[in-house]
């Protein structure tokens, strides 16, 4: 019998109303939208969440939660492609409400806390996910790395830059002569 790990579920109103914290670690490997764009799902995220809550006047109460993490990934080098060892850490925090209707109308108009749906089963995992991708570096690359090229051959120093040609084009024309064709 395979046995695979429990996600990390939980009850968001129960850790606002508690004022609860939590923390943990979670493998990559458990992530596979995470996994799909890194090199290696060898790496770990570890994470802290706390929630608390603020009585409103005229009756009711509004719910938070703050989530912090880091994570060691392994994305692929944009240059040679072979892994490069990255460090993302954030921290958020999240104004929670019953619905995603309610969390699309209201979250644009708040500007001090991401808006998301609540509930009694909550996925955290997914949230971790969704945003150690958002922490992701947009061109992971190793330090000093030089781009790999199909030939496996450098480059000849003398490559001439676009904007060079498109010039040269201009000024000599589109015979390369030294007038314009009338």
């Amino acid at each position: 019998m395979i046995r695979r790990p429990m996600k990390h579920v939980i009850d968001t109103s129960r850790l606002a109303r508690n004022a609860e914290s939590l923390s943990g670690v979670l493998p990559v490997e458990r992530l596979p939208r995470l996994a799909s764009l890194l090199a290696s799902a060898d790496g770990r995220i570890d994470w802290t969440l706390r929630g608390w809550h603020r009585e409103r006047p005229e009756g009711g109460r509004d719910e938070f939660m703050a989530l912090s993490f880091s994570a060691a990934l392994r994305p692929a080098c944009v240059r040679c492609l072979e892994a490069v060892d990255v460090e993302v850490s954030d921290a958020r925090r999240y104004r929670l409400v019953a619905t995603e209707e309610q969390a699309e109308r209201l979250d644009p108009d708040d500007e001090e806390y991401d808006v998301i749906a609540g509930g009694e089963r909550f996925d955290l995992d997914s949230l971790l996910e969704d945003e150690a991708i958002l922490a992701l570096p947009p061109m992971p690359r190793h330090e000093g790395c030089r781009p790999a090229n199909a030939g496996g051959v450098d480059e000849p120093a003398s490559v001439e830059k676009p904007l060079a040609a498109l010039a040269r084009l201009k000024r000599n024309g589109p015979d390369g002569g030294g007038e314009t064709p009338r």
